[in-house]
C-alpha cells in the first residue's frame, strides 16, 4: 500500500483524503487542530465563527453537503438578512447551512470520520528526494519514506516548501483579498432584528450575528468583516485601533448605546481567493515532474468552502486514474 503524506488539514485535503482510495496517509498540520480558515473562536461562553462564516445551500457542489450530513457536521437554518444595508435593500429570510457546533465542526468531524494519523503543531519546513522516495522535515523530525505528498497550504506557503522539486515559473500566481475581521460582544441587544448582512457601512463589508448560531443568550455577539480595499489600505493597522473604530461605528449605525464586553480581531492574508489557477491557467493542481508531489489549496478552484472541497475531489479523481493504479 503506497504511503501517502497529506500537509496541512484544511478543506481541500480533507477532501482529498476522503476521495482517495484507501491508502496509508498521515497528516501533517502546523496548528493544534484541523481546520485551517474554518475556525470557531471561543471566549468564556461566547463563540465566533470568524473565518468563513456559513455555507449555501445551493453551492452546487455535488456530494459536498451530503458528506457533511453524513458526519453530523452541519444544520440548515433560517436567517433574517439583508443584501445591502447600506443601500437600504429590503431584508428577507434565507436558508444557511452553518456548523452544528461553531464552522469548525466541519473540518473537525471530517478529519475524525478518515481517522487518519496526525501530527499536529507540526510545520513541515522542508522536503527531500532520496531515489523513490520523498521524506519531509519540521525543525524537530524527520517523516519518511513516502511515495507521494501533497501540499494543501496556502500558494505563496507551497512556493518555499515545493520549489526545489516544481518550476514555479511555469504558473501564474493566484491573487487573493486580505481581510480584517472584528470580532466583538456586547452587554445588551444592538437593536436590530437583522441576524447577517453586507454593506453595513462604506467599510464593513459584512457582518453576522452569533447569538443564533451558537446559542449564546447573556451577551450579543457579532463578527465584523472589513472591505478588501479598506483591509489593502490599513493593513498594518494597530488591532486596538481597528477594534475601537468599528465598536463606535457598529452603535452609531444601529443607533446603540451598548456597551462592548469583549473585542478580538484577527488578520486574514489569504482571506479570499481574487484570481484561482483555474481562472488563470484551467487547472487545480500543480504536479511536480515525477508526479509525486502536488500542491493545491482553496486558492486553486476559487474562493468558497465548496470550490476546496471540489479542488480536492478533483485532484483525487486525478490520482486514482493515472498515478496510483492501485
Amino acid at each position: 500500500m503506497k504511503k501517502i503524506a497529506i500537509i496541512g488539514t484544511g478543506i481541500s485535503a480533507l477532501s482529498l483524503a476522503r476521495h482517495l482510495p484507501t491508502l496509508d496517509i498521515t497528516f501533517f498540520e502546523k496548528s493544534w487542530r484541523a481546520g485551517g480558515r474554518l475556525s470557531t473562536r471561543k471566549h468564556n461562553d461566547l463563540q465566533f465563527d470568524h473565518g468563513a462564516h456559513f455555507l449555501s445551500p445551493d453551492h452546487g457542489v455535488l456530494g459536498f453537503t451530503e458528506a457533511l450530513e453524513k458526519v453530523q457536521a452541519i444544520k440548515k437554518v433560517e436567517a433574517f438578512y439583508t443584501p445591502n444595508y447600506l443601500g437600504q435593500s429590503t431584508k428577507e429570510m434565507k436558508s444557511i447551512i452553518i456548523g452544528n457546533n461553531g464552522i469548525q465542526s466541519i473540518p473537525l468531524n471530517l478529519h475524525k470520520s478518515l481517522h487518519y494519523p496526525t501530527h499536529f503543531s507540526t510545520k513541515i519546513e522542508k522536503i527531500e528526494r532520496a531515489e523513490k522516495n520523498y521524506y519531509i522535515s519540521s525543525d524537530k523530525d524527520q517523516f519518511g519514506p513516502f511515495d507521494m505528498v501533497f501540499a494543501c497550504i496556502p500558494f505563496e506557503q507551497g512556493v518555499t516548501l515545493l520549489q526545489d522539486h516544481i518550476d514555479f515559473k511555469n504558473y501564474p500566481t493566484p491573487t487573493f483579498n486580505s481581510i480584517w475581521t472584528v470580532m466583538l460582544g456586547f452587554d445588551k441587544r444592538l437593536g436590530t432584528d437583522l441576524q447577517f448582512g453586507y454593506y453595513l457601512t462604506k467599510e464593513i463589508s459584512f457582518f453576522m450575528n452569533q447569538n443564533f448560531k451558537h446559542e449564546q443568550f447573556d451577551q450579543e455577539s457579532w463578527v465584523f468583516n472589513m472591505r478588501s480595499e479598506w483591509t489593502k489600505k490599513y493593513y498594518d493597522i494597530e488591532p486596538y485601533v481597528l477594534e475601537d473604530y468599528v465598536i463606535n461605528e457598529v452603535k452609531k449605525t444601529f443607533g446603540s448605546d451598548a456597551k462592548a464586553t469583549f473585542k478580538k480581531s484577527h488578520r486574514w492574508k489569504y482571506a479570499n481567493t481574487k484570481q484561482s489557477l483555474r481562472d488563470l491557467v484551467g487547472k487545480t493542481y500543480i504536479p511536480s515532474i515525477d508526479h509525486k508531489l502536488y500542491l493545491l489549496g482553496d486558492w486553486s478552484e476559487g474562493p468558497a468552502m465548496q470550490d476546496a472541497w471540489l479542488s480536492g475531489k478533483k485532484l483525487a479523481k486525478h490520482i486514482e486514474e493515472f498515478n496510483l493504479k492501485i
